[in-house]
């Protein structure tokens, strides 16, 4: 096979996920409301959380105009350590790896990004939010704030953007991880997936069942779903207009075909993935794993979509001898 139909066949994988879904979801799903997303206003509680955590963690929040956005994140752990970031999925935020940070602080450097768009960073209705724009974004943000190269690990929608990052921008990173990344097409769908074809989207949650229906899907351990969902309820609902935007424009404005992608990776990297993940079914760890040859595979038993949320300790163990190795 020559190079240049290898590469066209690791586009088309690349690709898969997004061409199977997108067409069905843009024309089935309710569109995004122009003035309701105009007139939202952020009235998280995430700031109140932060200080709640602050005195325990060690984290400090940071806050900078990067490019055309004011972006927020965590920072804190071992000055003199190697850097982490990590990029959280989609509907969340920052504050989904606090449960992580503990058993990562004493070693490593962390940043722990709002991507734009999303928790506190800025979001601005007129100006876009596909992939290739929050790549570069990211990239800008971790050039200007970010000490020496660094370990990313991307969460979900986070993993895909850590993917692209990784083939477009390979002088930012150590290594990467793709965590339950989304974007790679399994060998069948979850019940969520099929849900997109029909213009379906738990990801936009309008009430407390929606909230709660969403974190089943996200989070295999019952409890730990039943205990996120009310917490996460008042953000989900409040975003439920920006959210819709902000999934409309990932499939609207896919990535440039013409451009590096997730192939073009040389960095070591790592797959991990739950295999009850009920949002984006685990084999498309391997439909990833064919895009990057190199990368390691490893999957959870009894696991879901968060990892980082069911099993903090053993995400974090495997995170540090991936690391190390």
């Amino acid at each position: 096979m020559s190079d240049s139909t290898s590469l066209s066949v690791m586009h088309d994988l690349e690709l898969a996920f997004l061409q199977d879904v997108a067409p069905r979801y843009l024309n089935l799903a309710r569109p995004p409301h122009g003035l309701k997303i105009r007139e939202w206003k952020n009235r998280s509680a995430v700031p109140l959380i932060n200080k709640l955590h602050a005195g325990l963690s060690g984290l400090k929040r940071r806050s900078a105009q990067v490019a055309d956005h004011e972006l927020v994140w965590l920072e804190g752990g071992n000055a003199e350590g190697p850097s982490v970031v990590l990029f959280h999925g989609f509907a969340s935020n920052k504050e989904n790896w606090l449960s992580l940070v503990p058993f990562l602080l004493k070693q490593y450097r962390l940043y722990v990004l709002d991507l734009p768009g999303w928790g506190e960073s800025e979001f601005n209705p007129n100006l876009p939010y596909g992939l290739d724009d929050q790549v570069a974004r990211v990239a800008a943000w971790m050039d200007d704030h970010v000490q020496g190269t660094a370990h990313v690990v991307g969460n979900s929608v986070g993993g895909l953007v850590a993917a692209l990052l990784a083939g477009r921008h390979p002088e930012l990173l150590a290594s990467l991880c793709l965590m339950n990344p989304a974007g790679g097409k399994g060998e069948q769908h979850t019940v969520f997936e099929a849900g997109l074809k029909e213009g379906r989207n738990p990801m936009i949650v309008e009430s407390l069942a929606g909230a709660h229906t969403l974190m089943s899907l996200a989070v295999h351990n019952k409890a730990i779903a039943l205990a996120l969902a009310p917490m996460m309820a008042q953000d989900l609902i409040s975003r439920r207009h920006v959210n819709r935007h902000l999934f409309h424009q990932m499939f609207v404005n896919a990535p440039n075909p013409n451009g590096p992608g997730m192939a073009a990776n040389r960095s070591k990297t790592l797959i991990m993935w739950g295999k009850e993940d009920r949002l984006v079914h685990y084999t498309g760890a391997f439909t990833y794993q064919a895009i990057i040859p190199h990368a390691d595979v490893i999957l959870f038993d009894g696991v879901g979509h968060l990892p980082m949320v069911e099993i903090p300790i053993r995400t974090a163990k495997v995170l540090q001898e991936f690391w190390l190795g």
